[in-house]
């Protein structure tokens, strides 16, 4: 994450992707498209997923942010991913944040875990802010 934060380059400086790389990465790659809510065939596994639906668009890898969500959390640009066991990270390159939170537990986007990603994402910004 900190690689894709330094345009590529791993916090010792080592250069292991180009510049133009992760700025492809980090592009829309999907034109219009936007990130669709995933209904769930079983609510024991996942509830209806993501967040961004209906906003985002997809890279190389990631979802990006394309609007504003609430105030106080990642900015327009940013990258995130989610696990099926409540796992998530964004890379925040505007403001040089990066964040993981790692929960292991069903299902995928729980109200409760959605609710700590969320708290998580707040606090991280609001510590920033002082």
């Amino acid at each position: 994450m900190q690689m894709l934060l330094h345009e590529g380059r791993a916090p010792n400086g080592t250069r292991l992707l180009t510049a133009e790389s992760v700025k492809l990465m980090s592009r829309t790659q999907t034109g219009n498209v936007k990130v669709e809510l995933m209904p769930t065939t079983n609510e024991a596994v996942s509830k209806p997923f993501p967040l961004g639906a209906g906003r985002d668009t997809y890279g190389l890898g990631f979802e990006i942010t394309n609007a504003p969500g609430d105030a106080g959390m990642r900015s327009v640009g940013s990258l995130s991913w989610a696990g099926i066991f409540n796992t998530e990270f964004w890379i925040d390159p505007q403001r040089g944040v990066c964040a993981v939170l790692l929960m292991q537990y069903l299902p995928f986007y729980d109200p409760a875990a959605i609710d700590t990603l969320q708290g998580f994402e707040r606090r991280v910004y609001s510590g920033l802010a002082r």
